[in-house]
């Protein structure tokens, strides 16, 4: 008999990590009706080994937060999780994480919980979002047998809803970064990634309150709006 449904995998944890996975769990979410200058943001980047997030092994995050309409650089959070073996020369030059790198990073379960725990029930933010919501839901999944559920905006959607004059010719960060002159100087690196995306973050912040959206339903009813004007 096939089964309409997937059972979740159970990962048998240590008592210490344990208590900490059901702390996390116990955290009430925000309100989506939370103004948004009154939102604790969490902007995240990953690097995998390669273009499938849910079959390549996630080998980094980065995360930093916007609290108060400020990015609060000093306490981001970057981890790195431990590959047994190391990915290609090819996708070194593309992730930047060195063999010596891979083979030296966190146990998968303390990076995850380290990150799960900085970002705790904040939403998330990020560029092409779908990308870094699949890894981190398959590595969670996997390691500790959890399924976050959190609000997850896309920066890559939100931004041409808002700026629709430049639309036409941003279609990476990178075009983004360049057309509002926001500065990254290490690219491929999770968390300077996540720094960039902040920036981009905050000057979309700034025309959503332009624009009279003012909490977290407001995005993120923008962003269903992109399904039905076939953008």
């Amino acid at each position: 008999m096939i089964w309409p449904f997937t059972r979740k995998p159970r990962v048998d944890l240590p008592e210490a990590e344990s208590r900490r996975l059901n702390a996390l769990k116990s955290i009430k979410p925000p309100s989506s009706r939370t103004p948004l200058n009154e939102m604790r943001w969490v902007v995240v980047d990953v690097e995998t080994g390669g273009l499938n997030p849910r079959t390549d092994p996630l080998l980094s995050i980065g995360a930093v937060e916007i609290l108060g309409g400020q990015i609060n650089l000093g306490s981001g959070c970057e981890v790195r999780l431990r590959q047994e073996t190391a990915t290609s020369h090819d996708n070194i030059l593309i992730h930047g994480l060195t063999d010596s790198q891979q083979l030296t990073g966190l146990p998968a379960r303390e990076a995850l919980l380290q990150f799960a725990e900085f970002a705790q029930v904040s939403p998330r933010v990020a560029f092409h979002a779908a990308f870094d919501r699949d890894a981190l839901d398959t590595a969670f999944k996997k390691e500790l047998g959890w399924h976050p559920a959190h609000h997850w905006l896309d920066a890559a959607v939100i931004a041409p809803l808002l700026f629709a004059q430049h639309a036409a010719k941003c279609r990476h960060l990178d075009d983004w970064l360049e057309t509002l002159c926001i500065a990254n100087f290490s690219r491929h690196s999770a968390v300077a990634d996540a720094a960039a995306t902040a920036q981009l973050w905050l000057i979309l912040l700034d025309a959503a309150r332009h624009q009279k959206l003012a909490t977290l339903k407001d995005l993120e009813s923008l962003a269903r709006s992109r399904h039905w004007l076939g953008t």
